[in-house]
């Protein structure tokens, strides 16, 4: 294990990255560096949504992580959709995103594998975690059960992108990469030696087993991640029989390929984080709500946070809700691990840190949120890494919606990318 104690500043003013501090202290690592003291200044203290700004996309599509590339680009990854409205649909495809939120254009990454819906080799992937760094995407998708929407996942495939998003590679667990053309059959093998994790370390809801790391996200730091308070990516998943634990885990930037170089949050001390490179003992670096006020219970496909450093506030700003589980919102597994999870609208959340591991202090959260229709059925929140004003008290929200239509069928009215600017109000 490892101790990391919380970020000191020993760097002049306006600097970066701090110079890394490294000493035993029994026996234990001990990190020192500037990130993570929150700046002197007003917290966040509540949200405002602008809801004159409330802007629809045409075509179709949800969920929408996304990163900011070096190309000065948000990628995106889109999935069960059509944000084109082309032939074809996709389980999965990423998309370039140009200019500001009053009128973005996009385009599909024509390199991307595609996960196309409804073929012969329909193998149902999912895109979430999206990252650029040091010139380079990565792409994170997550594998159902079965060829069609389920859950819970059975683990991920880490994809790596060297040119701007034209070409890709698969990327195994020990750091191999081997090219993947868009239709290339190998894009849909599932065995230890394609996926970065699959069904490991799982833990039972009840019974039905559940596993870690099996979707996730990453915490962005602006362009490129050019903001980055120290060499780490920080990678968020929530515990999957327990959705409203969050798990963090983290790797040098330069070598998030090699699994055996994560590290996972164990626990916060006196002293500073411990970290483990053993999965095993992972700990829960926050807990959300499980339930509702009045009890109904989220279900597993909840709590993929949105973490983005925000710079103007010096601090980490999260967007996260929860997705209740089943028809009848109970905590038994046939509601828990239901591939329906829209009987009510989402939660919504907003928490504000110093470090990508807490403490997440709480500054906005409501267990039903609507936008502009009682109907919403709101779901995946996020944050623009980009489209943040200098001052860090305006960002943008990007949500999904899978709102029925007046003959009852859901996924329908709003769903597509939502998105509207909110203001962060301060003390």
């Amino acid at each position: 294990m490892r101790h990391d104690m919380p970020y000191a500043n020993v760097l002049a003013p306006g600097s970066l990255r701090a110079q890394r501090v490294v000493g035993a202290l029994a026996g234990l690592l001990v990190v020192l560096s500037q990130i993570g003291q929150a700046r002197p200044g007003p917290m966040p203290m509540g949200v405002t949504f602008e809801t004159d700004t409330l802007w629809r996309s045409d075509g179709y599509g949800d969920n929408w992580c996304l990163t900011w590339a070096a190309d000065d680009a948000q990628i995106t990854n889109m999935c069960d959709g059509n944000w084109l409205s082309e032939a074809t649909s996709y389980h999965n495809m990423a998309y370039r995103i140009t200019g500001g939120p009053e009128g973005f254009r996009r385009n599909r990454l024509t390199g991307y594998p595609r996960f196309v819906m409804g073929t012969k080799d329909d193998n149902s992937w999912f895109g979430y975690g999206i990252v650029s760094t040091n010139g380079v995407l990565y792409s994170v998708i997550s594998k159902t059960p079965g060829d069609r929407w389920s859950g819970p996942f059975r683990g991920i495939k880490l994809l790596r992108s060297d040119d701007n998003g034209a070409t890709w590679s698969r990327i195994d667990r020990e750091g191999n990469r081997r090219p993947l053309e868009p239709d290339d059959p190998e894009r849909n093998e599932v065995n230890d030696a394609e996926m970065f994790f699959l069904e490991e370390h799982g833990l039972p809801h009840q019974h039905k087993q559940a596993y870690p790391f099996s979707f996730l996200d990453f915490a962005q730091h602006g362009r490129d991640n050019r903001l980055a308070r120290d060499e780490y990516l920080y990678m968020y998943s929530p515990e999957g029989a327990h959705s409203h634990q969050l798990l963090l885990a983290r790797a040098p930037a330069d070598r998030l390929e090699v699994r055996a170089a994560w590290e996972y949050f164990v626990r916060r001390e006196d002293e500073g984080t411990v970290w483990s490179h053993d999965i095993a003992e992972r700990g829960a670096v926050h807990e959300f709500p499980r339930t509702s006020a009045d009890g109904r219970v989220f279900g597993w496909y909840s709590w993929l946070p949105s973490v983005v450093w925000n710079e103007g506030l010096g601090l980490y700003i999260m967007v996260n809700g929860g997705t209740y589980g089943g028809r009848e919102m109970t905590d038994s597994d046939p509601d828990y691990y239901d591939a329906w999870m829209h009987t009510e609208t989402g939660s919504l959340g907003f928490w504000y840190a110093a470090n990508p591991w807490g403490p997440w202090r709480r500054f906005f959260y409501a267990d039903d949120w609507t936008v502009d229709d009682p109907r919403n059925r709101t779901y995946q929140p996020k944050l623009s890494p980009k489209w943040i004003s200098a001052d860090g008290r305006q960002m943008v929200l990007i949500w999904s919606d899978a709102m029925k239509n007046e003959a009852g069928r859901s996924h329908t009215v709003n769903y597509k990318w939502n998105h509207m600017k909110i203001t962060i109000r301060t003390e």
